[in-house]
C-alpha cells in the first residue's frame, strides 16, 4: 500500500510539472489549434461555373501547436469564419462572395453575412460527431477575377470561456488554419495584384497568409 501511495504521489508530481511546463509555453497568451484545410481541385486557374470544395476534418485529440501535444476536445465549439478578397479593385479588405454561387451543406451551422461596406464573409462552425470534427461548403465561380481566400478562427468572439481538461488558467483558445498542408497556395498572385496592399501579405507569409489557410486563384472565361 505504501508502495502504491508513493507511486501516486510522483504521478502526481509529474503531472503537475508537465502542465506547469506547458502553461509555460503558452504564457498567458492563447492555445493554437491546427485544424487542416482543403480546397480542391487544387489549381491556380478555374473557369467559370467550376466547383470548389472547401474542407476540413480534424481527429479528436486535437494537436495544439505552443505545447505541441494533442488534447481531447469533447464537442468543442470551433467558430471561424473565411474570407474571399477580390483582388482587382483598389477598394481595401473587399471581400466578396456575391462572385460566387455559395453551395452549403444543412448539415453544418454555416452562412454569408452581408455587411453595409458591401463586404461579405462566410461565418461557419465546425461539427462533432464520432469524435470528429467536420466543416465544409462549394463556391461556384460567377465571374472573372483574381482572389485570396482565407479563414480565421472567431472562437474568442463566440465561444469564449470553453474550458478542457488540462487547460491552464487565464489563457485563451485560438486556432490556426493549415490549408492544404500549409503549401505555398498560389502566393506569387499576390504579387500581381492591382491592390498593392496585398503584397504586404508576402513580408509576413506565415503569419499573414499561411496561418489563415491563405489560397490565391484566378478565375477566367
Amino acid at each position: 500500500m505504501k508502495n502504491i501511495i508513493i507511486f501516486l504521489a510522483l504521478l502526481l508530481a509529474l503531472s503537475s510539472c508537465i502542465k506547469k511546463e506547458n502553461c509555460d509555453r503558452i504564457s498567458g497568451g492563447s492555445y493554437e489549434f491546427v485544424m487542416p484545410f482543403t480546397l480542391s481541385p487544387a489549381q491556380e486557374i478555374y473557369h467559370i461555373g467550376d466547383t470548389i470544395t472547401i474542407s476540413s476534418t480534424v481527429n479528436n485529440p486535437v494537436y495544439e501547436r505552443k505545447t505541441g501535444n494533442s488534447y481531447y476536445l469533447d464537442d468543442f465549439k470551433f467558430y471561424l469564419v473565411s474570407q474571399l478578397y477580390y483582388m482587382d479593385t483598389l477598394i481595401n479588405d473587399y471581400s466578396d462572395f456575391n462572385r460566387f454561387e455559395v453551395l452549403f451543406d444543412s448539415n453544418y451551422n454555416q452562412n454569408v453575412s452581408f455587411y453595409s461596406n458591401n463586404t461579405s464573409s462566410i461565418l461557419g462552425q465546425y461539427n462533432y460527431q464520432n469524435n470528429q470534427y467536420s466543416y465544409e461548403f462549394k463556391l461556384v465561380a460567377k465571374e472573372k477575377g483574381s482572389y485570396l481566400f482565407t479563414t480565421g478562427s472567431d472562437i474568442d468572439y463566440y465561444g469564449k470561456d470553453q474550458h478542457f481538461n488540462g487547460k491552464c488558467s487565464n489563457t485563451d483558445v485560438d486556432a490556426r488554419f493549415y490549408m492544404n498542408d500549409r503549401s505555398d497556395n498560389n502566393s506569387h498572385l499576390l504579387d500581381e495584384a492591382l491592390n498593392s496592399n496585398f503584397k504586404l501579405y508576402t513580408k509576413h507569409l506565415d503569419k499573414q497568409y499561411l496561418d489563415f489557410g491563405g489560397y490565391c486563384f484566378k478565375v477566367v472565361d
